[in-house]
């Protein structure tokens, strides 16, 4: 089968990573793949796609979102293939347009995240999306949020939840849990990860004298946001209990050494964060928001983001936890990941939709 995938463009991020697991995974499958990308932007998944010998192919001239339909037009008419999986906003709207520009193709586009609002930039791909096969969210939360607001596309929606490198996010043998814990945290750096929140949160247990060390790591999207991170940190004297790191290609270090695990976001999709660290057999804390509670499946390890002190609550009760509790936590979150969250499902649901 040949199979066509579209995507902005190849850096870190979560998105990127599922498609570098969708043509790796199609690849091994003896299928056709081509990856085809619209930014010439440092590629964070180069190293894995090459074990595959799959190329990204860069038609930077596609920035523009109108010279992007026209070659992805072009690409179509002389690759015909027999799927279009499209990634990420601006991909997937012009992928819709290509539709208009000729014969038409199987095109299955892929929403990454939980629409917040209803903007109109959001209007235009969601009236685009009728001219889509298939409409593939990575989360229930999305799925249900389409069929409340555009019922006309619910028949089109098919959700596919994300794969995790099984034997890439592992448990380090013989974790050692240390008598001061570390708090570990995979994100970018914006609004959406609610760090402000976060940050009174980690007051809140200083000021119970409650001892643990806080790492993040994550790249800055937002230079505003990360001020006011800054500003805080410094208003409640945090230097010396969170550290703040840029991300990096080999996130399953950090999951190896961590004790804990915390994803505060205020909304998410399907986050490929908390799967890896529960993969990774990292007992794990997270926002009661979206997919969350499918993933998590125990109110105890969730909190309301929006409230400083449940955060403070539940990072304090995990802390507290001996090694014997962490340890069978740890075990159970990596049960769940391999049933939810293996490579065989994802590129299964993909290559089933027709």
């Amino acid at each position: 089968m040949k199979i066509l995938l579209l995507i902005d463009a190849m850096p870190l991020g979560g998105a990127e990573r599922q498609m570098s697991y969708l043509a790796i995974g199609l690849k091994k499958s003896n299928h056709n793949v081509r990856l085809v990308t619209f930014f010439d932007l440092m590629n964070g998944y180069q190293n894995d796609l090459d074990k595959y010998n799959i190329a990204v192919e860069i038609h930077a001239q596609g920035k523009n979102p109108i010279k992007r339909a026209y070659i992805i037009r072009k690409i179509v008419n002389n690759f015909k293939p027999d799927k279009v999986i499209a990634y990420k906003y601006g991909t997937t709207v012009a992928a819709c347009v290509a539709q208009l520009l000729g014969k038409s193709f199987n095109l299955i586009v892929s929403e990454r995240n939980t629409t917040q609002r209803l903007t109109r930039k959001e209007r235009l791909k969601f009236y685009l999306y009728r001219f889509a096969t298939h409409i593939v969210p990575n989360s229930y939360s999305q799925a249900e949020f389409i069929e409340k607001y555009y019922p006309d596309l619910y028949p089109k929606i098919t959700v596919i939840t994300n794969m995790i490198d099984l034997n890439k996010f592992n448990a380090k043998q013989n974790r050692s849990y240390e008598p001061i814990a570390t708090v570990l945290t995979t994100a970018r750096i914006s609004s959406q990860k609610n760090i402000l929140n976060y940050l009174k949160a980690i007051n809140i247990l200083k000021q119970r004298k409650i001892k643990a060390k806080f790492l993040w790591y994550g790249y800055i999207s937002s230079t505003k946001y990360m001020k006011q991170v800054n500003e805080l940190v410094e208003e409640f004297n945090l230097n010396d209990y969170i550290k703040f790191y840029d991300g990096v290609t080999d996130a399953q270090r950090l999951y190896q050494s961590a004790d804990i695990f915390c994803l505060p976001s205020n909304f998410e999709g399907f986050p490929n964060v908390l799967c890896e660290a529960m993969a990774s057999q990292l007992p794990t804390v997270a926002s009661n928001i979206c997919d969350n509670p499918l993933i998590l499946r125990d109110s105890q390890y969730m909190f309301e983001p929006s409230e400083p002190i449940e955060i403070a609550n539940v990072l304090e009760n995990m802390i507290k936890m001996d090694r014997k509790q962490r340890s069978e936590l740890g075990l159970r979150n990596r049960d769940i990941i391999v049933n939810l969250c293996n490579e065989k499902n994802f590129i299964d649901s993909y290559l089933n939709l027709c």
